[in-house]
């Protein structure tokens, strides 16, 4: 089979993957088991990634030896270390297809290389390929790899049949991430302190809400319309095209809630949008790092740069400041978070909020759940209707 017929055949299984699987872990396994039928691989592994940082969350194995916690802790290490080595992802993230083999990815004799020996040859493998799944809204969701121990190097049509698929996967890690929504929901404590959700119909009609969405809506006083931003949430989201519609709005209580919306199934008009409610708390790396090391509104815009992967140059064009300035920016928030380079500055963040919650809930922004602040309503405030 060519590659361009293995891509769209992949694209396809991938599609009925996404609107077929339940959860986040269950896509992925789904996804590692579909490329292993057509594209064989001896070890394959597909991480979720925060796309305001580039930073993974959680992560998926098939055939290795080595548990996720410990392989990933190995990778980190060398993807967010300061080894000439370190930020392939981000540097692949860059490129037009999103896949690359470790043979083109490293300019020396890979068994030269860090990968190769602390990741690779421990695990009896030889050759590797990998991929950044970016969806269609133009956000990295994930990244993965794919092993294969001696004797069979991945080649070009292995490449091109993986990067006709790798958008299909973004689109998928982000669906699955949105599918989650309602069970987050529902293991929420009742009273309106965590996320709730809203599922719109294809008529723009309220078909369900949870017990804590209908009290989080009630709660910004809308009297007689307490559905209504949730509705104009969807609705906006549903004819403006954006992959995720984010709005924030505050509660007659003074709490600011967070409403994102997604495509449950299907697509325009015929398309199910489930809008998810939940407290605005500082769960974004960038937003929490500003927060603790004191750091101005420019520095902040920097810093989310910086972690998207930006150059000095690029960060310039998109601040419509020049590079020096730049430079100084990055001086000072170096000083202020205690490091010398930019690597150093992503390791840090890496590993002190992000490694050690691996593994726990993942939102559908693609950052970890924070557990729901109690919020101020006395009991019995709500209307009841």
């Amino acid at each position: 089979m060519t590659a361009s017929r293995q891509a769209s055949a992949l694209r396809s299984e991938v599609r009925d993957i996404a609107l077929g699987t339940a959860d986040p872990v269950e896509f992925r396994h789904a996804v590692l088991d579909t490329i292993r039928r057509r594209i064989h691989y001896d070890i394959g592994c597909i991480a979720l990634v925060d796309p305001a940082s580039m930073l993974f969350t959680s992560v998926t194995m098939l055939g290795a030896d080595a548990p996720p916690g410990r392989a990933a802790k190995t990778v980190a290490h060398i993807e967010y270390g300061t080894s000439r080595f370190a930020n392939t992802y981000r540097k692949l993230a860059r490129t037009r297809t999103g896949v690359q083999t470790i043979r083109e990815a490293i300019d020396c004799d890979i068994r030269d290389s860090l990968p190769y020996s602390e990741i690779l040859e421990p695990q009896g493998m030889d050759d590797e390929v990998r991929l950044v799944f970016r969806g269609r809204d133009g956000r990295v969701w994930g990244g993965g790899t794919l092993m294969r121990a001696p004797g069979r190097h991945f080649d070009a049509d292995d490449v091109a049949a993986l990067a006709g698929c790798v958008g299909e996967i973004g689109d998928g890690l982000r669906l699955s991430l949105l599918r989650e929504s309602p069970r987050l929901a529902a293991d929420a404590s009742p009273g309106g302190s965590g996320p709730a959700v809203v599922v719109v119909g294809a008529d723009n009609e309220i078909e369900s809400a949870t017990p804590q969405a209908v009290e989080s809506l009630e709660r910004l006083g809308a009297e007689g319309a307490f559905m209504l931003p949730a509705v104009v949430v969807a609705v906006r989201f549903r004819y403006e095209g954006a992959a995720a519609r984010v709005v924030r709005v505050r509660t007659e209580d003074g709490q600011w809630l967070v409403l994102r919306a997604g495509s449950l199934d299907g697509r325009g008009e015929s398309a199910r949008i489930v809008v998810a409610i939940e407290p605005a708390q500082p769960g974004q790396l960038v937003a929490l790092t500003a927060a603790l090391h004191g750091l101005t509104e420019r520095e902040t815009d920097v810093l989310a740069r910086v972690l998207a992967g930006e150059t000095r140059t690029e960060i310039a064009r998109g601040l419509f400041v020049s590079p020096y300035t730049v430079q100084d920016h990055l001086k000072s928030i170096y000083a202020r978070t205690g490091v010398n380079s930019r690597q150093e500055l992503v390791a840090r963040l890496f590993f002190t909020h992000c490694l050690p919650r691996v593994g726990t809930e993942i939102g559908p922004d693609g950052w970890f759940v924070e557990k729901p602040a109690p919020t101020s309503v006395p009991v019995g405030a709500h209307r009841k209707r």
